[in-house]
């Protein structure tokens, strides 16, 4: 039998959907309020307007309101996704119904009885934080909000089994399923050809931003570094180790079963073998800031919070 260890991570209570998000299904993309648009008829110009959603989300935050996140009952293809990235008092806010905005859950291989939810989430991150002197592990549940609109889980189960390993047949072809009470989320690098939001993560010489995560570090899929090298991860395999074949939609990896499997190689760093620190990132070769990377081997996400600030909780937005 198959264990959605996914499932045990969140039993949380459902709400009803706030009637400002009642209507369409459309998926909305990043934006900032401090954008602003020119006509060609006129000189002036104006700031995007908020949506409900944002104005909402903006009270909460002048209010220091952050309640705990929970699912409404807007399951399946019912449920509308969104995702907001604006700046407000000088930090990041994020929202995110953590629904995808590509099609999900259609072609895995093993059925998963879990299916996704909207999850009104929003989280206030630094702008450009620096990389901390040490981090810290990202631990269970939401690592991170997705482009897409999903959320990012890290490499692990609640048993410190390799994720992929477990789950990876109940995966869909973006790498992604749900936990219990819906929460859609990501276990790799968002890889499929029609990702919404985040198309061409699977292409290294795209470098295309996916996410941000909680620390407010921004998280990009495949991408090379200065010298056009592709971002490789510096996690190999402890002596000893048996790996094992996972089919999954998205492709067949070898690949141990437990996180003890795997070690950081120092050594292949500083040699050059790899160019990732513990956490998946290295700085960005054009903005130049620090980031963290998707890659095609284990890890294949951020495992830690870099982020000098550490991470930054997830608020409700209903």
């Amino acid at each position: 039998m198959l264990k959605f260890i996914c499932s045990a991570l969140l039993i949380l209570a459902v709400t009803t959907p706030s009637s400002a998000r009642r209507g369409s299904r459309t998926t909305t993309t990043a934006a900032t309020t401090t954008e602003a648009t020119t006509t060609t008829e006129a000189t002036t110009t104006t700031a995007e307007a908020d949506d409900a959603i944002m104005t909402l989300v903006k009270g909460y935050i002048d209010a220091g309101t952050c309640a705990s996140v929970s699912s409404n009952d807007n399951c399946g293809d019912d449920a509308e996704s969104y995702f907001k990235e604006f700046t407000y008092n000088g930090q990041r806010v994020v929202i995110s119904s953590q629904v995808p905005d590509h099609v999900a859950e259609e072609d895995q291989l093993v059925s998963n009885p879990n299916t996704r939810c909207e999850r009104w989430q929003y989280t206030v991150l630094p702008l450009n934080p620096a990389k901390a002197d040490s981090g810290r592990a990202t631990g269970l549940g939401t690592t991170g909000l997705a482009v897409t609109g999903g959320a990012f889980f890290n490499h692990e189960d609640a048993n410190s089994n390799v994720a992929l390993a477990i789950e990876g047949t109940t995966l869909d072809s973006c790498f992604g399923h749900s936990a219990g009470q819906g929460a859609y989320h990501y276990h790799a690098n968002i890889a499929c050809d029609a990702a919404g939001a985040a198309t061409g993560a699977n292409d290294a010489d795209q470098c295309v931003l996916i996410g941000y995560f909680r620390d407010g570090v921004p998280v990009y899929g495949y991408c090379k570094d200065a010298s056009g090298a592709e971002f490789t991860s510096c996690y190999s395999l402890v002596e000893g180790a048996t790996t094992s074949d996972v089919v999954t939609v998205g492709g067949t990896f070898n690949i141990a079963s437990t996180t003890a499997d795997y070690e950081y190689s120092s050594a292949d760093y500083t040699s050059g073998a790899c160019n990732l620190d513990g956490g998946n990132g290295a700085l960005h070769p054009s903005t130049g800031e620090y980031s963290y990377f998707m890659t095609t081997g284990y890890p294949w996400v951020p495992i830690y919070f870099n982020g000098e600030d550490g991470a930054s909780d997830l608020c409700s937005a209903a």
